[in-house]
């Protein structure tokens, strides 16, 4: 996920989506919806536009329609997943073009999914919301990675300075476990 200033939508994750469409009327009614869904939103009318935005800031979703003037969607989604910085974003591709051929490669290049125009609303923000999902559960794994290490390290003899602190620095439950293990690990290196 990204900062803390994020929406929160209905399911309680957190997330920010770019919303890229050459259609002002569908990127407001995109953002809109979204908005709704309790989710933050920026849009981009190109995907010249969307690599820069993309580069300056953080996102978690990206909504890429592929037939836009000048670079399109295709086009996006390729230096996207070319790009080390960018090539873990999730992007769900969009366009009233349905034929097979086109869902396939979208897919192949590496889109998350792929939504037919006119979007149903309940299907767009219920693909948001797992691949939300997923990047909170990916978090999850990586935070109980490092308190496996942190729990191999403390019976090897005593826990690294700082190797909590990131995980320890998280609000819910995986957070609040680190820091009383740092402070279970500070007890024992006093014995």
């Amino acid at each position: 996920m990204t900062d803390s200033n994020a929406a929160t939508n209905r399911t309680g994750r957190t997330g920010r989506i770019l919303v890229v469409d050459d259609d002002r009327t569908n990127r407001m009614m995109l953002t809109y919806r979204l908005e709704m869904a309790g989710l933050e939103t920026a849009t981009s009318e190109n995907g010249i536009e969307a690599l820069r935005m993309l580069r300056e800031s953080d996102f978690d979703v990206v909504l890429l329609d592929i037939l836009m003037p000048g670079m399109d969607g295709y086009a996006t989604l390729d230096l996207m997943k070319h790009d080390q910085q960018l090539s873990r974003t999730p992007v769900i591709m969009m366009s009233a073009v349905g034929e097979l051929d086109s869902v396939i490669r979208c897919l192949e290049m590496g889109a998350e999914d792929y939504l037919p125009k006119p979007l149903d609303h309940l299907l767009l923000t219920s693909r948001v919301d797992n691949i939300l999902l997923k990047i909170q559960l990916e978090q999850v794994e990586k935070a109980l990675a490092e308190l496996t290490g942190a729990v191999e390290a403390m019976a090897g003899g005593a826990l690294p300075a700082g190797a909590l602190d990131r995980v320890a620095g998280q609000t819910g439950s995986v957070g609040r476990l680190a820091r009383q293990l740092r402070q279970l690990a500070a007890v024992t290196s006093e014995q």
